[in-house]
C-alpha cells in the first residue's frame, strides 16, 4: 500500500491490510487522528459486501458525532460506487455492490447515542423507561451529567476505594482537584489506614511536599 502524496510503502501496511481481509477475526484498531482509521473500516465494509459476508443492513458503525456519521455514510456510498464500476471487479462482487445501494439507509451508521436510543426503543418496557423518551441535547444532558456525577462523586469521597487512591495520584489527579477541590479530596483521603491514602496526594507533578502548593485551583 502506498502513500499517495509520498508513493512510499507505508510502515503498518501489513496491519492495514489485515483489516481489509480478515473478515473472521474481531479487530481492535488504534490509531493516532488523522492516520486513516475511517478510510480502514470503510474499507472493510466494502470487503464484507463484496464477499457477501454481510449485507447493509446488519452492519453497525458506531462513530461520536453527527458529522462524522455523515461523513462515514457518504464515504461508504462513494467507495461503493467506486468499487462497482471498477473494471477489475468481477462481476459476482459488482453485483452485491449494486444491490447494496438500495440499502445504505438501512445500515446502523450513526452515533453512540442514536444506536442506543434505536435499542431502547424497541424495548421501551424491558428497559423500564417511557417510550416517548427523546435524546437530551448537549445543553440539557452536561448539566444532568454534572450533577449525577457529583452526587455519585460524594459518596465515593465518603468511604474512597483503591480506584479513586490511584486516580488523586495519576494523570487524573489535576482533573479531581479542579472539580472536588485539593482539601474534600486531601481529607477524603486522610480517612484511608496508613499506608493506603495517606501521603499519596503528596506525590505531585513538581514534586513538592503537599499538593496544594502546585496543583490546586484559585
Amino acid at each position: 500500500m502506498k502513500n499517495q502524496l509520498t508513493n512510499e510503502t507505508l510502515a503498518d501496511t501489513a496491519a492495514r491490510n489485515r483489516i481489509r481481509t480478515d473478515l473472521d477475526t474481531t479487530l481492535v484498531v488504534e490509531a493516532a487522528a488523522g492516520t486513516g482509521k475511517t478510510s480502514e473500516l470503510v474499507a472493510r465494509m466494502i470487503a464484507a459486501l463484496k464477499s457477501g459476508r454481510a449485507r447493509l443492513n446488519s452492519m453497525i458503525a458506531v462513530t461520536f458525532t453527527d458529522a462524522a456519521a455523515g461523513e462515514l455514510k457518504l464515504r461508504l456510498r462513494a467507495e461503493i460506487e467506486k468499487t462497482r464500476q471498477d473494471p477489475q471487479c468481477p462481476p459476482d462482487e459488482k453485483k452485491r455492490l449494486t444491490d447494496a445501494l438500495p440499502h445504505l439507509e438501512e445500515a446502523r451508521i450513526g452515533t453512540i447515542h442514536s444506536f442506543c436510543s434505536d435499542l431502547l426503543k424497541k424495548s421501551p418496557v424491558e428497559a423500564g423507561i417511557d417510550p416517548a423518551f427523546e435524546v437530551a441535547a448537549d445543553e440539557i444532558a452536561s448539566p444532568l451529567f454534572d450533577l449525577a456525577f457529583d452526587r455519585w462523586f460524594e459518596r465515593q469521597l465518603a468511604a474512597p476505594g483503591e480506584a479513586l487512591i490511584d486516580l488523586a495520584q495519576n494523570a487524573e489527579r489535576e482533573a479531581l482537584v479542579e472539580r472536588v477541590g485539593i482539601e474534600r479530596l486531601e481529607v477524603a483521603l486522610e480517612r484511608e489506614p496508613e499506608g493506603r491514602g495517606s501521603g499519596r496526594l503528596g506525590n505531585c507533578r513538581n514534586g513538592q511536599a503537599q499538593c496544594k502548593q502546585c496543583c490546586s485551583r484559585p
